[in-house]
């Protein structure tokens, strides 16, 4: 078939290649300052890579398979670093064998053309970078965390990988006896076209995609607590989220606790003394209540615990034994020992963001009444089934002068 338009497609080539090439100096300035440099080293290689090739293809167009054996293999190594440029990114192992192994693959290919003929060996090469393509559209499919901008790179994927599939249609199929490895038809116009959406597409994808994960570590550092690296209050907002993401009508156990005495501790030891205090409780809840909660630290002393949908029963089992082992051992700091304990107010129910205010409002109801009846204790609300609470005893501060009262 006749070019499409009278495209100049040596000129394509060359213009693709500089694009690269911008692209890969982009890549360079984006790695400046920051600690993991391998995502952006690998694309500046694969971009290097590709822009050598497609000089190379720019000079033999209907080439011979010995003159086109080198600029294809550089294709199936530049494939091969941008899966491991999208793997390093998403924090995933990857190794060079399996796209080295593809380059000997395609030089024995392209080494065979004239024995098995010019059309099989085409479709076979084109076959191999297509599956390449279709490598990496999955990993950025399959990958779980939130980043829009992935999305536009498997588009940018998806356009090479469809005109890559184009062609092993028409090596196997429609011009089995084509004369060329690179023939100068409407093909090849098409996969140059693709290829420019391609590289400028996956170029500003990947730029953003980085921009995008900086902008979530921001967000994410701004909802810490810089102290114990929980969540902050400001992070409340956004629990009623949390539980619609397992399941719209979700409910929620909530687990409020304070610090008892902590202006005590503060008054008597310094504040270093009540830093050290907060830190050790929220290791004891991270320790408790492990992966299945959302933690936050909400004011000086108090900390919120939400576990949707689970039951009061589990609830107050896990804050019962997490009060049991802030009550266990004493803090020690600078040579004195601290004994600590704490109160704790549990709800039950929809955790949507009408109901939220007020489940919350319920728990810290709880907590009252916790530090109202004698402090160290689990309380919970009345609404919820809540389990037949055992009396616990409260050290008096008499027997530990230690344990601060108030």
């Amino acid at each position: 078939m006749e070019s499409l338009l009278s495209l100049d497609q040596q000129t394509m080539f060359i213009v693709n290649a500089l694009l690269l090439v911008v692209f890969a100096v982009a890549f360079s300035f984006a790695a400046l300052g920051q600690k993991d440099r391998r995502y952006w080293a690998f694309l500046v290689a694969s971009n290097l890579v590709f822009a050598i090739a497609f000089v190379i293809f720019s000079g033999q167009i209907n080439g011979t398979p010995e003159a086109l054996l080198l600029p294809n293999c550089l294709l199936v190594i530049g494939l091969g670093l941008r899966w491991r440029a999208i793997r390093t990114f998403f924090g995933h192992s990857s190794s060079s064998a399996w796209f080295l192994a593809l380059s000997l693959a395609m030089a024995l290919a392209l080494s065979f053309s004239r024995v098995v003929g010019n059309g099989l060996v085409f479709g076979l090469t084109n076959a191999i970078i297509a599956a390449q393509i279709i490598a990496i559209m999955a990993v950025l499919a399959l990958e779980r965390e939130r980043l829009p901008s992935r999305w536009g790179l498997v588009f940018a994927y998806g356009a090479v990988a469809a005109s890559s599939l184009l062609r092993v249609v028409q090596g196997l199929l429609l011009d089995r006896g084509m004369d060329s490895l690179l023939p100068a038809d409407i093909y090849l116009d098409l996969n140059l076209i693709a290829a420019a959406i391609h590289i400028s597409a996956s170029g500003a994808f990947s730029l953003s995609l980085a921009y995008e994960r900086s902008v979530a570590g921001l967000r994410e550092t701004a909802l810490r607590d810089p102290l114990t690296g929980l969540y902050n209050r400001w992070s409340i907002q956004a629990l009623p989220e949390i539980c619609r993401r397992h399941g719209a009508r979700q409910t929620a156990a909530l687990v409020l606790l304070d610090i008892d005495h902590f202006k005590t501790v503060n008054d008597s030891y310094g504040h270093a003394a009540g830093d050290e205090a907060i830190k050790r409780c929220a290791e004891l809840i991270r320790r408790t209540f492990r992966d299945d909660a959302f933690i936050a630290r909400i004011g000086g002393e108090e900390f919120i615990v939400l576990l949707p949908g689970k039951d009061v029963q589990y609830a107050y089992r896990l804050a019962e034994r997490l009060r049991k082992a802030i009550d266990a051992e004493p803090l020690i700091f600078q040579g004195h020992s601290i004994g600590l304990t704490a109160s704790f107010g549990i709800s039950h129910g929809a955790a949507d963001s009408h109901s939220f205010p007020h489940l919350l409002e319920r728990a810290d109801m709880c907590l009252y009444r916790a530090k109202a009846a004698g402090r160290n204790r689990v309380e919970v609300d009345g609404r919820a089934s809540a389990p037949n609470l055992i009396p616990q005893p409260i050290r008096s501060t008499t027997e530990n002068p230690s344990r601060a009262s108030a």
